[in-house]
């Protein structure tokens, strides 16, 4: 007789959750959740997990319901006000949001975290001074917490190598989760963004017409943007970004072969013999480069190409700017160009997009993979 599987257990399903969270996976995560609430509706854990869960899956208002039953249940829980912080600030609630925010800060007077969240809160909400103001207590009770330390070096102009030389993974994947739901249209029409037809306009002039043959990364894919765009060439295509919210939103449009969930390198290390490599408006939220270029000419094949954008630094060859993305000079490319075996094919100029009526100027590059690198 067919022994039966052993019932998973609550600890069994919120470890499961949070795997399918780390891989963008979030209908199998809030599925996970909801299976230890059938058997047990008032374990706070669960309601937290699955309420943030909401929130990636930018269901505010069920994310608020879940988290103030939570909060009913469990009201000295610092996880669960902090969570409602987080749901009331992605739903554009600014005094709620602060207000359990500062609950989770009276009921944790140690971790760091309830005051990076108020500082990050205030930084959404355009109120500078008060972020800095949280982000120095937050350093006071950690010095050592890296997303306070590089927030904070962005914020005021410090430029020390070993603080913003690249920025805390999950930070650039909280900053685009928050994103989301406008990401899109924001950068369309509110920035007048069109890196993807450009760039990929660039790529054209370096090849022949595309013939859905090519093995194409599109790394820091987004919503897909660049994928529409690079579609044509490829036979595989594969797409990469940190932001579950993100990446649910790029699996909807179905013009992608395989999409994961992971750090840019990691999405490298998964490929050889790629004939393209994208990165459109990725760089400016990576610093350093060194790594990065030395991990795409491992992916591409001899003759293959690299096509990306960067902001411009007339100054030094890699900074950190006050809006917390980095920009990198002409000279630093092409000297890592050169270091790591490619050839410039392509270089120009252009508008980025325009902030505050201010256009952002940057380059847009093509680069070709000697064929003896």
């Amino acid at each position: 007789m067919k022994r039966k599987k052993p019932k998973a257990t609550p600890e069994e399903l919120l470890g499961e959750g949070q795997r399918h969270t780390e891989r963008g996976d979030l209908a199998e995560a809030e599925a996970c959740y909801r299976k230890v609430l059938a058997a047990d509706p008032d374990h706070p854990p669960a309601l937290c997990l699955l309420g943030l869960t909401l929130v990636d899956r930018e269901n505010f208002t069920g994310a608020i319901d879940v988290l103030e039953r939570a909060r009913a249940i469990a009201p000295e829980f610092a996880p669960v006000q902090l969570a409602l912080g987080s749901a009331y600030s992605a739903a554009g609630h600014d005094a709620l949001a602060v207000n359990a925010m500062e609950s989770a800060l009276r009921l944790e007077d140690t971790s760091p975290i309830p005051l990076e969240r108020l500082a990050k809160h205030h930084l959404r909400m355009g109120r500078t001074r008060e972020a800095i103001g949280f982000l120095r207590r937050a350093l006071r009770r950690d010095p050592s917490h890296a997303q306070a330390k590089y927030l904070l070096a962005g914020l005021t102009g410090d430029k020390s190598p070993e603080v913003t030389a690249r920025p805390p993974a999950d930070l650039i994947a909280e900053l685009f989760d928050a994103y989301a739901t406008t990401f899109e249209e924001h950068l369309t029409t509110g920035l007048q963004y069109d890196v993807p037809r450009a760039l990929t306009s660039l790529v054209a002039a370096c090849c022949a017409p595309p013939d859905a043959s090519w093995t194409v990364l599109d790394l820091g894919c987004g919503t897909g943007l660049v994928g529409v765009e690079v579609r044509p060439y490829a036979r595989t295509l594969i797409g990469a970004d940190i932001s579950p919210r993100i990446l649910a939103r790029a699996r909807q449009r179905g013009i992608y072969d395989e999409l994961h969930r992971e750090d840019l390198l990691a999405t490298l290390a998964r490929v050889r013999d790629a004939d393209l490599i994208v990165a459109a408006d990725v760089f400016i939220y990576v610093g350093v480069l060194e790594a990065t270029f030395a991990a795409c000419a491992a992916a591409l094949r001899p003759g293959g190409l690299l096509a990306f954008s960067t902001e411009r630094s007339d100054t030094d060859d890699v900074v950190l700017l006050t809006t917390l993305r980095y920009a990198h000079a002409p000279g630093y490319i092409a000297r890592l160009a050169a270091e790591h075996g490619f050839t410039v094919e392509r270089v120009e100029p252009s508008v980025l997009r325009v902030e505050k009526e201010q256009p952002v100027h940057g380059e847009l590059y093509v680069l070709r993979r000697r064929e003896s690198a």
